[in-house]
């Protein structure tokens, strides 16, 4: 019962006025200090695959969406049905490790390695060549060692490569 009593004066704002932005954020602090383990532990004992997932959810999902359509009127691009179609040239899959979400993310060499493979696996659909080889750690690590000075760039003159190659890439 003291739990229960605990939970609920963590979500049930106290009785004083206050302004629905401080009570929102107040609410979020709240939800977000219950949720605070430590993420790599609580990971570490998960498939690679479940792994993988919950990178994507937490890493890349804010911004390309759960169903990888993303945002692309704001330059976010869509991974749904597209993004296999990197993989088609050597450029391009270096390219993908090296997009700055996922530089920025954290992650170590293996565990970008499989959220990209997962990734593929999920998202790609008839755009992944047949018999793609998944990315490893060591070329991962390759890979991001070095990042394009201008992504969107490097990104158009890719996109426009996949549109000569007769993919229907957008």
């Amino acid at each position: 019962m003291r739990q229960l009593f605990a939970l609920k004066e963590l979500f049930v704002p106290s009785l004083r006025p206050q302004r629905p932005l401080r009570l929102c954020v107040e609410v979020l602090i709240r939800i977000l200090l219950i949720f605070s383990l430590p993420v790599d532990s609580a990971l570490a004992d998960k498939p690679e695959s479940e792994r993988s997932r919950i990178d994507y959810i937490l890493h890349c999902s804010g911004c390309h969406s759960l169903d990888g359509l993303g945002i692309e009127d704001k330059g976010i691009p869509r991974l749904k049905d597209q993004i296999g179609y990197y993989l088609t040239v050597p450029e391009g899959r270096a390219f993908i490790m090296q997009v700055p979400g996922l530089l920025s993310a954290g992650l170590s060499d293996e565990r970008a390695a499989g959220v990209m493979n997962w990734i593929i696996e999920y998202f790609a659909g008839d755009s992944a060549p047949p018999n793609w080889t998944p990315y490893t750690g060591e070329e991962a690590a390759r890979y991001r060692l070095s990042k394009p000075a201008d992504v969107a760039s490097v990104r158009r003159a890719l996109a426009h490569r996949f549109v000569e190659a007769g993919h229907p890439f957008r």
